[in-house]
């Protein structure tokens, strides 16, 4: 897999993933126009110069876009990560390759120490998968928000690590 930065070229891409049905009922509304998201995607390159957010695209060895991430609200060694779309059909390994990166490049390439993320309450799957590693540190009547810091992590990529390649 391969993992990039955003371009406005992915505009169109990153939209049909946010305007899509079942993606989306877990984010916050978008509106179905590729020149605002070409104008949101502006907007990110500026921070991203600045070092304030980093949104990436991972695709396929033959560059087929498979999904997005994002990493934002930096604030001493605490990011958030988010924006966290996988296309449909893709395989789980996706999914675990991609939390690995974001996770990696955050806290071994920017020297996060924790992050911070929320969850759609009625995103079940997800919450039952990020209770096995991080601490819910509070709620509110939609979302849980959780905290995972490095040792957390280092739990959670030798899970990861052993489903891309289990020991014998």
């Amino acid at each position: 897999m391969i993992f990039r930065l955003v371009e406005e070229s992915d505009a169109e891409f990153i939209l049909s993933l946010r305007t899509d049905p079942k993606l989306s009922r877990h984010l916050s509304p978008t509106d179905n126009d590729p020149e605002q998201q070409r104008l949101w995607i502006r907007g990110y390159k500026e921070r991203e110069a600045r070092g304030e957010e980093y949104y990436f695209l991972f695709e396929s060895t033959s560059h087929e876009p498979l999904g997005v991430v994002r990493l934002y609200d930096f604030k001493d060694k605490t990011y958030n990560s988010g924006s966290w779309l996988i296309k449909p059909g893709g395989d789980i390994l996706t999914a675990i390759k991609s939390d690995l990166f974001i996770s990696s490049f955050a806290l071994d390439e920017l020297g996060f120490e924790q992050c911070l993320f929320d969850v759609r309450k009625d995103n079940k799957k997800v919450v039952r998968f990020h209770k096995m590693f991080a601490t819910q540190i509070n709620e509110d009547e939609n979302s849980l928000y959780l905290m995972m810091d490095r040792k957390a992590y280092e739990k959670k990529y030798k899970y990861l690590i052993n489903i891309i390649e289990p020991e014998i």
